[in-house]
């Protein structure tokens, strides 16, 4: 067996030159994409490595020599089980005039050969002596010669050996595959979770914008099920399933009556902007009567910068230093509306941890909301991982910060299908309130798809 790499600009393309130039019996090894452009438009190509034959090969070349060049055009179009038909046929009468061509003597005292009994070797070299009219030249096989038992013997030895050889080169030919790294062999991005090579680029796309494999696999075999062939060749058809698809699968809360709103989250992830920006809605845009708690004791500044706050927005501020504490200021909160408590940034790496955030809630259990806060510019596995070290504590949601610091915003919607929770909010920047908005199913689509960005950039350009 030899091995030869073809590219083209389509798989199509590719299996076309394959059959044209290998005949029928090639085998497919691998196909990837090549993404570095094919020729001087630059355009992506696909590359593919073929393994064949030289016996089936040398077929090949001797039906075409025996056709004119009208006929030829017309065999290399045709399918590979019927090249391999006209293939057989062309050979077996070939067999059959070189058996009529023998002496008398000859044909009488010895058994006809069969195209099944030459090697390929002989075959080839038979097929050299016959010239383009189809007479035999009889230059390899006197006519003078008969074709005794012993060298029909030969002949079937040599065939034997003939394949011998061919399995030595094939088991070569594995053992260098298995050897060459993963990456030169693998199939079309998305393959291993099912994905049709013509949807592998909107499997990309997503990917691209932050999705995790196996979710963006779950899309896309999704869309490949409910979609017709001609559906998933359409581009804008695909892309607007695609976006349904998260819309539907995005859980969104806005959630508002519980009086007490709880901020929860590890270090550094925004609890106590997003808490000021909350807070801020409430007063300004609801016209609420809102009150902020503080139970930070652990950060130095924590209760003060939080009272400054407070201050600006004209709302009572309590800091809370022990359960004992709440039982003198919930007596006082009955007029508000919502209570607004921040808690320390911990990442709950024990229990003791979880012990302290449970002893400095407040006792009530009926109307309380707990929001947990995250950063966006977090990788999934930090993400994940501190949402099941928060469950033990208890979550209702979760409010995603720094969207406009982040580059890729696939991780929420990770997030969300992989944390059985909901959306509230997002934090897009430092301003207050401007920079807080409402989770929306259709933000987050946006965010994943770029429609905005692409239409910004479509403008400039």
């Amino acid at each position: 067996m030899q091995v030869k790499k073809f590219e083209a600009r389509s798989m199509k393309e590719a299996l076309e030159m394959i059959k044209t130039q290998l005949g029928p019996d090639a085998i497919i090894l691998s196909a990837k994409e090549i993404t570095k452009g094919f020729g001087l438009g630059g355009e992506r190509s696909i590359e593919v490595t073929a393994a064949y034959s030289e016996a089936v090969l040398n077929k090949k070349k001797f039906t075409e020599s025996k056709m004119m060049t009208e006929q030829k055009e017309k065999f290399q179009k045709i399918s590979a089980r019927d090249q391999k038909e006209i293939m057989r046929k062309t050979i077996e009468l070939q067999i059959a005039k070189m058996n009529q061509n023998q002496p008398a003597k000859t044909q009488s005292s010895t058994p006809k050969i069969a195209a099944s009994t030459i090697p390929y070797k002989m075959t080839e070299k038979r097929y050299a002596d016959i010239d383009n009219d189809g007479a035999d030249t009889g230059s390899s096989m006197p006519q003078d010669v008969a074709v005794t038992e012993v060298a029909k013997k030969a002949w079937n030895d040599m065939e034997v050996t003939s394949l011998k050889k061919e399995i030595e080169t094939l088991k070569q030919v594995m053992t260098q595959f298995q050897q060459v790294p993963q990456s030169f062999v693998q199939a079309h991005p998305g393959a291993d979770y099912g994905v049709h090579y013509q949807m592998s680029p909107h499997y990309q796309k997503l990917v691209a914008s932050g999705l995790m494999p196996a979710i963006a696999g779950d899309i896309m075999m999704n869309c490949q099920k409910q979609l017709s062939q001609a559906q998933q060749g359409n581009k804008n058809i695909v892309e607007s399933w695609v976006a349904k698809q998260i819309l539907d699968t995005t859980p969104i809360s806005h959630e508002m009556s519980e009086q007490f709103h709880l901020f929860v989250g590890p270090s550094g992830s925004g609890k106590t902007s997003s808490l000021i920006k909350l807070a801020s809605d409430m007063i300004l845009n609801q016209r609420k009567r809102v009150a902020i708690i503080s139970t930070d004791c652990t950060k130095v500044g924590a209760a003060e910068q939080m009272k400054i706050f407070a201050q600006i927005l004209n709302v009572p501020f309590l800091s809370i230093r022990s359960q004992q504490d709440w039982s003198h200021v919930i007596p006082h909160l009955d007029q508000l509306d919502h209570i607004l408590v921040d808690f320390a940034g911990l990442n709950l790496r024990n229990q003791e941890e979880v012990n302290y955030m449970k002893r400095m809630s407040p006792p009530v259990f009926k109307s309380m909301r707990t929001h947990l806060v995250l950063s966006s510019s977090a990788k999934d596995a930090d993400l994940i991982e501190g949402a099941k070290r928060y469950e033990a504590f208890g979550f209702n949601d979760v409010i995603f910060t720094g969207l406009d610091e982040a580059s890729q915003h696939g991780n929420v919607y990770n997030f969300v299908r992989t944390i059985n929770t909901q959306l509230f909010a997002f934090g897009i920047g430092t301003k207050v309130p401007e920079d807080f908005e409402y989770a929306t199913a259709e933000r987050i689509v946006d965010l994943i798809l770029r429609i905005t960005q692409n239409k910004k950039q479509e403008a400039i350009a």
